[in-house]
């Protein structure tokens, strides 16, 4: 059983991070099939996007204002 998110660490949490984005491209991926190399651009910013804003709702701030 995983660990609350309140007990990761930041290590955890960045290597959780990491599982979901790689999850969640991979079955981008296999959907769309052919038509990935279409749609991989805008498909890897929206998970960025969603990442960045699951990180913040567990009280991370962005590196800087450009992020």
């Amino acid at each position: 059983m995983a660990a609350p998110d309140n007990l990761m660490t930041p290590a955890d949490i960045r290597a959780s991070a990491q599982r979901w984005y790689e999850s969640q491209h991979a079955i981008a991926a296999r959907c769309l099939g052919t038509l990935w190399p279409e749609h991989c651009k805008w498909v890897e910013s929206y998970l960025k996007t969603e990442l960045k804003a699951r990180l913040i709702a567990l009280g991370w701030r962005a590196a800087s204002a450009n992020e």
